[in-house]
């Protein structure tokens, strides 16, 4: 109950005041743990952290509709793919090279590649648990929340500085910034093409949380010691799939969407809360240098990606 209202109250702040909401959830779990009350309420975090979280990334396919991609262009779509794969595996590689643990690797890179905390806890969902996979997934969250923010003042100056278009410097937005709220901020900045553009290519980005996903835990699981059987996609990507394709089929009503996007933010907004109530206070103070060094070489590599991406196929 109280990782709810905390939730909640995360979600309405970052509505109200445009700050991020996963940054308070954050905070709000450390406090929690802080507090001494991460003991007392084991139970209903693991709920939150676990079968919560993966509701809140299954239900991110309710946002995603064939029609909507198609007004991007086919071939920004497929190269927004091509954008997701090339910085995970980038980030992937940079992340073990700096000294991270693989399954740590993977969660840092899945949220640059792709949307940010939901990404990140997506993965993390998906890969073996640790005190240390779970402090990462923590920090990783404040992270990319604060390189988002930072790219959602500095990117669209910087765009128009080196003379983008409108709409290419919508798609390179949607195509770089981490979280969806600061992908729209930044877009609606410039104007109302670049916002819609901006959108529609971070979209492009989430639609690949399945496949990313799927291969992660394939890969890891598929390569476990003792696995005898190729082993099945979690749950609740099938879930994000079956709500995508309900989505682009027309079979979820218009007036239903916003519901559902707003339960999908408060109980990742909740996973949040959890997992970082989770960890030790002393953990999640301790600075990480790897780690920063991996979030900020990733984010600098998917933003050349996008530039390009952007810059060769959008006019």
């Amino acid at each position: 109950m109280i990782v709810g209202v905390l939730a909640v109250c995360a979600w309405a702040i970052g509505r109200s005041t445009g700050f991020p909401a996963p940054v308070l959830a954050a905070v709000a779990g450390m406090g929690l743990g802080l507090a001494g009350l991460s003991g007392q309420m084991a139970p209903g975090l693991v709920l939150w952290a676990k079968p919560g979280l993966k509701i809140g990334v299954a239900l991110l396919g309710a946002q995603i509709a064939w029609a909507e991609l198609a007004a991007l262009g086919l071939p920004v779509a497929l190269a927004s793919g091509g954008v997701v794969m090339a910085s995970l595996g980038a980030g992937t590689l940079i992340g073990t090279l700096a000294g991270l643990p693989l399954v740590e690797a993977l969660i840092a890179a899945s949220a640059v590649s792709i949307c940010g905390a939901s990404a990140a806890m997506a993965a993390a969902s998906a890969l073996p648990e640790t005190d240390n996979s779970r402090r990462t997934t923590a920090l990783v969250v404040v992270g990319v929340n604060l390189l988002s923010t930072i790219a959602m003042v500095a990117y669209p100056v910087l765009a128009t500085a080196l003379g983008f278009s409108p709409r290419q410097i919508g798609v390179f937005l949607g195509l770089s910034i981490h979280d969806v709220a600061q992908v729209v901020a930044a877009g609606s900045s410039v104007s109302p093409v670049t916002e819609a553009s901006a959108a529609l290519a971070k979209l492009s980005r989430i639609l690949w949380l399945g496949p990313v996903i799927v291969t992660i835990a394939l890969t890891m699981r598929g390569g476990s010691a003792g696995s005898r059987r190729f082993p099945a996609p979690p749950l609740f990507v099938w879930g994000f799939a079956g709500l995508m394709l309900l989505r682009s089929l027309g079979l979820i009503p218009e007036t239903l969407l916003p519901a559902l996007a707003t339960a999908s933010q408060i109980l990742l907004l909740g996973g949040v809360c959890a997992i970082s109530a989770q960890v030790a206070p002393r953990d999640l103070l301790r600075i990480e240098p790897r780690l920063a060094w991996t979030l900020a070489a990733a984010t600098a590599v998917i933003a050349v990606l996008a530039a390009v991406t952007s810059l060769t196929l959008v006019a």
